[in-house]
């Protein structure tokens, strides 16, 4: 195996590791709550929408009541 396919092998991994702590950290949580945090994270709408079994477009709309809701706290 070159270099280039060990890496992309660890990528593999790492992104199901990455995926299954992300889970795991929201899995008690609803839409709303989990979707700033895994944005945060580093994941899309799609990928968030993929771990709460919903769509990218229900994602977008929690995460814009999140702002929207953070910004009326002034924090």
């Amino acid at each position: 195996m070159s270099d280039e396919t060990n890496l992309e092998e660890i990528n593999r991994k790492l992104d199901t590791l990455i995926r299954l702590v992300a889970y795991q950290t929201v899995q008690k949580m609803t839409l709303s709550e989990g979707a700033p945090l895994l944005r945060r994270f580093g994941f899309t709408a799609s990928e968030i929408a993929a771990i709460y079994d919903s769509t990218a477009n229900a994602v977008n709309v929690r995460l814009a009541e999140a702002k929207k809701k953070k910004k009326s706290k002034g924090v």
